[in-house]
C-alpha cells in the first residue's frame, strides 16, 4: 500500500458562526488526484488554505509529506509550502509583471539567477501550452489563458503536491476541457500529486482518481 503524502484527520474549522469544516477526514496517495466537490461556500477553499497551513484548524491534524505544517512557525511553514504548488481561484496574476515575472515569482523570491530563472519558465510554460506568451503582460490574455499562467506558476518549482482551487471556475466549455487536459498531463508527466475542489462535476469525473 502507498503511503500517503496527505492525511486531514478530523478537521474542525469555524469562523464565530457555524462550522465550515465538521469533521473532515481523508488521505492522498503519492501521485493520486483527489477531487473534492461541493457547492460554493461549503469550505472547499478553506479545506485547501488549512491544508498548506495559511489558516490553523480550531481542531483535528494535518500532515503534508509528512510533517505538521501547523506545528511550524512562520519560516517553516514558508520552506516546507516551497515543495507544493497552489491554483488561485482566480489567476492571481500581478497586472504590472509579464508573464514571464509572474511565473517566475517564487524563483526571484530564492534569488534564483535569472538564466535560470527564465529557462525554467519556459519549460512551465511549455508544459502548459503558453510558451508564445512570456513577454506578455496579463492583460493581454483571455482567462483561460491567465488560468494556464497560474497552473505554469504552480509547477515552476517542480512541486510534489499541487493544490487547485476551482480551476476551471467561469471559463467556457473548450477552455475547461484544456484545462483538465493540462491537470492530467501534470500528472503524468510530473507525477505530482493533486488535490483539486471544484463544484464542476464533470470535470471532477475527467480528472481525478478519487471523488
Amino acid at each position: 500500500m502507498i503511503e500517503p503524502v496527505i492525511v486531514v484527520e478530523n478537521l474542525h474549522k469555524r469562523f464565530g458562526g457555524p462550522p465550515v469544516l465538521d469533521g473532515i477526514s481523508f488521505t492522498v496517495a503519492a501521485g493520486e488526484t483527489v477531487a473534492v466537490l461541493g457547492r460554493s461556500g461549503t469550505g472547499k477553499s478553506v479545506l485547501l488554505k488549512t491544508i498548506i497551513a495559511l489558516l490553523d484548524p480550531d481542531a483535528g491534524r494535518v500532515e503534508v509529506l509528512g510533517r505538521d505544517l501547523h506545528a511550524l512557525n512562520e519560516r517553516g511553514r514558508l520552506a516546507e509550502r516551497m515543495k507544493l504548488g497552489y491554483v488561485f481561484q482566480g489567476a492571481a496574476l500581478f497586472d504590472s509583471l509579464t508573464v514571464c515575472e509572474n511565473v517566475g515569482f517564487p524563483l526571484y523570491q530564492r534569488h534564483v539567477p535569472e538564466a535560470e530563472v527564465r529557462a525554467r519558465v519556459v519549460e512551465a510554460l511549455d508544459a502548459v501550452g503558453l510558451a508564445q506568451a512570456i513577454d506578455k503582460v496579463p492583460s493581454e490574455l483571455a482567462g483561460g489563458m491567465q488560468k494556464r499562467v497560474g497552473l505554469a506558476r504552480a509547477i515552476v518549482q517542480r512541486p510534489k503536491i499541487i493544490l487547485y482551487d476551482e480551476p476551471t471556475t467561469g471559463l467556457d466549455p473548450m477552455t475547461t476541457d484544456v484545462i483538465d487536459r493540462i491537470i492530467l498531463d501534470l500528472q503524468s508527466s510530473f507525477g505530482v500529486t493533486s488535490v483539486v475542489v471544484t463544484h464542476d462535476v464533470r470535470s471532477a469525473f475527467a480528472i481525478s482518481d478519487r471523488i
